[in-house]
C-alpha cells in the first residue's frame, strides 16, 4: 500500500508542471524519492520505465532522474524509444529538458531508413544530429561502412564518416580516410587515400561512376551513372 502511494506521488509531482496531454511518469519495482540540496531526484531499480512526453526509456537495472536539471542515467539493458528513433545500450545518460542523450556500450540506434551501431552514440535532438564513434558502423539503404567516427546531420540529410573508412555501396566497395554521403542527391564523396573498386559484372551495380582527382585523394558516385 505504500508503495503504491509513493507511485502515485511520484507520478503526480512528475506531471505537475507537463501539459495537459503530456504524461511523464516513473515506473519500477523498487522506487526512491530523495529531496537533496540541489533539488529532486528519483531513483527506481528493476523493470525501470520513464515516459517523458515523447521519449520512453526501458532499463532491466537501475533508472535515475534529477528533476531539478533533468538529468537521467539508466543501467543495464537500456532501450530508448523517440520520435522515430530506436535504440538501445548498456548504460544511458543525458538531460530530457535539454534533449540530449548518450547511449553507451554496445549501442545501436535505428531510424526510418538508417542503421547505426558503436561503442557510444550521442544524440542532441536540438542540433538535429547523432554522432557515433568507435567501432562505427552504418546502414543506409544499398549502402554499408565502417570508420572510427560517424556523424549523422538530420536536417541536412547529410552523414560524414572520418577515420579508417571501408564500406560497400552498390557491389562496389571503397575505402578513405574520410566519406561524406549526401541522401538529398545520393551521392557518396571519399576523401583521403580513397579507392573505389568495381564490381567484376557491370549489370551487378547501378552506381557505376567514379571521379578521381590528380593526387588520387578523392573520388565520388552517385546512382543511376555509367561508367566512365
Amino acid at each position: 500500500m505504500r508503495r503504491k502511494i509513493l507511485l502515485f506521488f511520484i507520478i503526480f509531482i512528475l506531471t505537475l508542471t507537463a501539459n495537459v496531454s503530456a504524461v511523464r511518469e516513473l515506473n519500477g519495482d523498487k522506487l526512491n524519492f530523495e529531496q537533496t540540496e540541489q533539488g529532486q531526484v528519483f531513483r527506481a531499480a528493476g523493470n525501470v520505465e520513464l515516459i517523458y512526453d515523447e521519449l520512453r526509456i526501458t532499463a532491466a537495472g537501475e533508472g535515475i532522474y534529477r528533476r531539478y536539471n533533468g538529468e537521467i542515467e539508466f543501467r543495464k539493458n537500456v532501450k530508448l524509444y523517440y520520435q522515430n528513433f530506436t535504440g538501445q545500450a548498456d548504460k544511458l545518460t543525458g538531460n530530457v529538458e535539454e534533449e540530449i542523450f548518450h547511449l553507451i556500450g554496445n549501442a545501436q540506434i535505428e531510424g526510418e531508413n538508417s542503421y547505426l551501431e558503436a561503442d557510444r552514440i550521442d544524440f542532441y535532438q536540438g542540433q538535429q544530429k547523432i554522432v557515433a564513434q568507435g567501432n562505427a558502423y552504418l546502414e543506409y539503404q544499398n549502402f554499408w561502412a565502417e570508420a572510427d567516427k560517424i556523424s549523422y546531420f538530420l536536417d541536412q540529410e547529410l552523414i560524414t564518416l572520418t577515420g579508417n573508412v571501408k564500406g560497400e555501396r552498390n557491389g562496389e566497395s571503397f575505402t578513405a580516410q574520410s566519406a561524406e554521403i549526401n541522401q538529398k542527391t545520393e551521392t557518396v564523396k571519399l576523401t583521403g587515400q580513397a579507392t573505389l573498386r568495381f564490381s567484376e559484372n557491370e549489370s551487378e551495380t547501378s552506381a557505376g561512376s567514379a571521379n578521381s582527382g590528380a593526387d588520387n585523394s578523392e573520388s565520388s558516385s552517385k546512382s543511376g551513372a555509367t561508367e566512365e
